[in-house]
């Protein structure tokens, strides 16, 4: 499937091109008259404050005045800005990748890509639907980050810190309004001392989105956007050498239907009929494929999330080093309603529920800068409890139990998951750099992770009122049919069902080293190798349960697809960081190349689960270059660009898509190969080329006025977005570009900011509709079975341009 942008390969930005021009043809008689220099920013990326070009590894920073301006709201208005990160939201789970590694569809997943905020590990998929508000900092952490970070971290980590309290009285508040989609944001922070000793802020946020796709069936706009977050932050400084920080946050984030459509509808043999014509012979709504930002589906989608957090940050100073404990407190809570089925026709209707409790402890002792050893040192523990269901239903109205072969009794019906996990790891950390001369640092760190898992998933079939179906021959039926995907020969009674557990024990030691050269003062060179880490786990939400009772099926083993292999990593980098033209510059490059060993998969079953599995050998490695230029003292140039190359070097055991023919392995003892070989293949998401571009400006048009603006571009390469590889979910090259305009005073600013200017039509994620892939032989009575290619696609969101004003004092 290709997309339908407006706009594709590298050239074609005109808007882009002369929104720059006019940039660049203001600031041409300030370039003779200026020498300006690039201001130094600030990251956290090895534990402790230091300038982003000291840095030896690859880390990209983008300032909260940036973030504010940019109009960043979220993670994937976030990766809009920086090269070599995705993100994107699916139909059961929300992910972000790094470098082309991610953790794909599974509540069972801890996400490779950490997410860390105020030094906690966000580690769950619907953590990174967080919005984000009043921020100091967002760091990108590229590669496995296992020292410092660990908590499996593998492909990188995202190091986000919020706005602390000030010494001296300020507030703010803004609003925005878009006229495209019914948007509106007001946001307001207020902030200073409380007496000498102890200083707060406080942080709101209310977000509203009438939607930007239209429901053709429900005759409604959708996806509609409620959101709300207060965040309370005291600093309180009790002696010279101790300090407290505390933060309470909650978040709320409510959506009404989904940026989903239907966007591909092929049959898989010439001359048979489409989903959409299928459906319509059995009487039922149809819909259609095209990519137009319209749907059509029968329920009123609604996700429902709640997130809290407490934070408390204690820091003590002593002769030559700080203690720092870090101790947090993160819950969630969220339901859904899912037509999994993406049509207006009644086929899967879904409910999900999932609670997560987590508490964790860092106890952190970090050395004096200067002298001839640097070091950093520490403890981690974390333990969290995670309860998941869903249950699909069968009622009397859908069109299931109607076709011919399903038996009698799948009327009024359903299937019931119940998952529950538990954990608690802890880890001992360090890092030590040996400064053995002016010229040569050498920094030595290793952790050693131990984690205990324990999982419990329980099916069953249960009636219309939800309770568990006794009658062992009709439970064994309709397990059959929710569970072997309409596989009859696999009837087996389950009796009380279907029930597993589980539990892992599983250490790591993960060590790295990193040679820093500082050539000149001006240029910095290192190279590295890091060993990373990711424990194993257990899926909830495999419909491939290996048997549907208490005796096996042949050599089916009872745990297939229910628990996954830790997966590890081996990655070299080779860097350099310099500043040109007596700091008016800067250059950084990064040379990588990382094994993933048992990479943890998630793929599409054909029906409505999610098979999880291990890919034996894969490996990334590529090229980015980032950097500044500061053009005047008014403009300065921001560039980024990635090459990526990625291949799986052993992946036998893949899911196949629509239509292909099954060349892996036999993998639950029955003598049939029943996968795919993926070998050799890119993954989802490896785009093999970005770019990003920024040019910021600023410029004094009396005593009392500024002229604010910026863009931002950022080109995407061709790239897979179907779960399952199917060549038909490449999308061509797309360009997003973002601009903001404005005027700005001491006390207030008032702008006009732009999004997606291009209008692309971007699919972020494509999968098949369910069911509708199964074999349907044309003159034979109508069956529950399709045998086409029908794609569902999440699209983001259109051009938006918004005019937003801000009060400050």
């Amino acid at each position: 499937m290709r997309s339908s942008a407006k706009t594709t390969g590298f050239y074609r930005t005109p808007l882009t091109l002369a929104i720059a021009l006019s940039f660049s043809c203001l600031s041409l008689p300030l370039m003779a008259q200026t020498a300006p220099v690039l201001e130094e920013v600030l990251v956290t990326a090895q534990k402790r404050v230091e300038t982003l070009q000291e840095v030896p590894i690859s880390v990209s920073a983008l300032t909260g005045d940036k973030l504010e301006q940019a109009g960043v709201e979220n993670l994937e208005d976030l990766t809009a800005h920086l090269p070599n990160i995705h993100f994107t939201e699916t139909g059961f789970s929300t992910q972000v990748r790094v470098r082309g590694i991610g953790s794909d569809n599974s509540q069972g997943f801890e996400q490779s890509v950490g997410m860390y905020i105020d030094g906690i590990y966000y580690g769950r998929a619907q953590l990174f639907r967080t919005p984000m508000m009043d921020m100091e900092r967002a760091e990108l952490l590229r590669g496995p980050q296992s020292t410092l970070f660990g908590k499996n971290s593998i492909a990188g980590a995202l190091n986000l810190t919020t706005a602390r309290p000030t010494d001296e009285l300020e507030g703010r508040l803004a609003v925005s309004r878009s006229d495209n989609f019914g948007e509106q944001e007001i946001s307001g922070v207020i902030s200073g001392p409380l007496g000498d000793q102890f200083r707060a802020r406080l942080a709101i946020r209310e977000y509203e989105d009438e939607g930007y796709m239209y429901n053709a069936f429900l005759r409604s706009d959708q996806p509609q956007s409620d959101e709300s977050s207060v965040r309370l932050s005291v600093d309180w400084t009790a002696t010279d050498d101790l300090s407290f920080y505390l933060k309470a946050e909650r978040n709320s984030f409510d959506t009404l239907g989904r940026a989903i459509e239907i966007t591909q509808d092929i049959p898989l043999v010439p001359g048979v009929l489409t989903y959409n014509e299928t459906l319509q012979v059995l009487s039922q709504p149809g819909f259609d494929a095209e990519q137009d930002h319209v749907r059509s589906t029968d329920l009123q989608e609604f996700s429902n999330n709640e997130v809290n957090n407490v934070t408390l940050i204690t820091d003590y100073e002593m002769s030559d080093m700080t203690l720092t404990l870090v101790t947090g407190k993160l819950d969630y809570t969220y339901n859904e309603k899912c037509d999994c089925d993406f049509v207006s026709a009644e086929v899967l209707d879904l409910d999900l529920d999932e609670s997560y409790d987590q508490f964790s402890q860092e106890i952190r002792l970090t050395s004096a800068t200067g002298g001839d050893w640097e070091w950093i040192g520490g403890l981690f523990y974390q333990t969290y409890d995670q309860e998941f269901s869903d249950q699909l239903h069968i009622y009397d109205t859908n069109m299931l139990p109607a076709l011919p072969p399903i038996p009698d009794g799948l009327a009024d019906s359903g299937v019931f998951r119940d998952f529950e996990q538990s954990s608690d790891s802890w880890a001992l950390f360090g890092q030590a750099t040996w400064n053995i001369n002016t010229e040569w640092h050498l920094t030595l760190g290793a952790r050693y992770t131990q984690e205990t898992k324990e999982a419990t998933k329980s099916i069953n079939v249960t009636d219309g009122n939800g309770a568990f179906i006794q009658d062992p021959v009709r439970a064994g039926t309709l397990g059959a049919i929710y569970l072997g995907v309409f596989d009859l020969e696999t009837v087996q009674a389950p009796g009380d069902g279907y029930m597993v557990s589980g539990k892992r024990d599983e250490s790591a030691f993960t060590p790295m080293v990193n040679l820093q050269f500082d050539a000149t003062d001006e240029m910095m060179l290192y190279a590295s190798y890091t060993n990373g880490f990711k424990a194993g786990g257990f899926d909830p939400r495999s419909n491939r349960v290996g048997t549907l009772g208490p005796v096996p099926i042949g050599n089916i083993d009872p745990l297939l697809h229910f628990e996954f292999e830790e997966e590890t990593a081996d990655a070299f980098e080779l860097g350099m960081k310099t500043s040109l033209a007596d700091g008016r510059g800067e250059l950084n490059l990064a040379l990588y190349h990382t094994k993933y060993s048992d990479l943890q998969i998630s793929q599409f079953d054909g029906s409505v689960g999610f098979n999880v599995g291990n890919a034996k050998d894969t490996v990334v490695q590529g090229l980015e270059v980032d950097g500044r230029w500061a053009l005047t003292d008014n403009l300065t140039l921001g560039y980024g660009a990635s090459y990526l190359d990625f291949e799986y070097k052993d992946f036998k055991n893949g899911n196949c898509h629509s239509g292909q023919v099954p060349d892996g392995i036999d993998q639950d003892g029955d003598d049939v190969i029943d996968t795919c070989d993926y070998t050799g293949k890119r993954g989802v998401y490896t785009p093999e080329l970005t770019f990003n571009a920024s040019l910021d400006y600023s410029y004094p048009i009396t005593d009392s006025w500024d002229i604010i603006g910026f863009v931002d571009v950022q080109q995407i390469d061709s790239q897979q977005t179907h779960v399952n590889l199917d060549p038909l979910g490449e999308i061509d090259a797309y360009t997003m570009v973002g601009a903001r305009l404005g005027l700005e005073a001491e006390n207030w600013s008032v702008a006009i900011l732009g999004k997606n200017l291009l209008d692309e039509y971007i699919i972020s994620y494509s999968g098949n509709s369910p069911l509708s892939d199964l074999n349907y032989e044309p003159g034979q009575p109508a069956q529950a079975t399709f045998y086409s290619n029908t794609f569902y696609s999440f699209v983001r969101k259109p051009r938006t341009v918004a005019l937003e004003g801000v009060i400050k004092f």
